[in-house]
């Protein structure tokens, strides 16, 4: 079973610094545009990009790419919300449970909310859209979307260079210690975000965004 993912880490290990930069602002930056975030999570991508930083210049390499990818495709997603959001509030793609879910995370609490909502699955992909849309001040969610995706993507680079070191220096058994810590991780943010939403729906929605 690790034949595949010995192939793919080789791959993406060997593949230059500017091709490493362009396929990671990629898909961090259709995640919220073309909303490849509700199938394919950009945490997967830089979790992987981040696995073959063997250095500094490589950490900061994958690291810029992932803030300024997903910063540009919060940017895109906030436009087209604010384009077409009632379009895609009905549309199969996004779908009323999905939109009403985002907008529940983001209701009363303001636009610092953009930065815990990275963390969020699928709440991070459509809260963009869901906040232009609204018409949440641009300024607003320019700065705290920037700052959301500056920490997403320091946290989810580092993981992803802890991982990969872990590979590099025990193999298999290195790398699923690391994939065991980061999906109890995971669980534990759903869980602890899922135990806080009754009480963060009850609030009042008169929040300033």
């Amino acid at each position: 079973m690790m034949h595949p993912l010995d192939r793919l880490l080789e791959l993406l290990a060997g593949m230059d610094h500017t091709s490493l930069m362009l396929l990671t602002m990629a898909l961090t930056m259709l995640e919220t545009t073309a909303l490849i975030g509700l199938v394919i999570p950009g945490d997967v991508a830089v979790l992987l990009a981040g696995s073959t930083a063997n250095g500094p210049g490589r950490f900061a390499l994958v690291l810029a790419a992932a803030s300024a990818g997903t910063y540009l495709g919060e940017l895109g997603g906030y436009a087209i919300g604010r384009a077409a959001g009632p379009k895609l509030r009905r549309s199969r793609l996004i779908g009323e449970r999905r939109w009403a879910r985002a907008e529940a995370y983001l209701a009363g609490k303001g636009a610092r909310v953009l930065v815990p909502a990275r963390f969020v699955s699928v709440v991070h992909a459509v809260a963009p859209i869901v906040a232009g849309a609204v018409r949440m001040p641009f300024k607003r969610f320019a700065f705290w979307s920037g700052i959301g995706a500056i920490v997403w993507a320091a946290v989810y680079t580092t993981v992803g260079a802890a991982a990969g070191t872990a590979y590099r220096e025990y193999g298999h058994l290195g790398l699923a210690t690391s994939a065991v810590l980061i999906a109890a991780a995971a669980i534990a943010l759903t869980l602890r975000s899922r135990a806080r939403r009754p009480s963060v729906t009850s609030r009042s929605s008169g929040g300033k965004p």
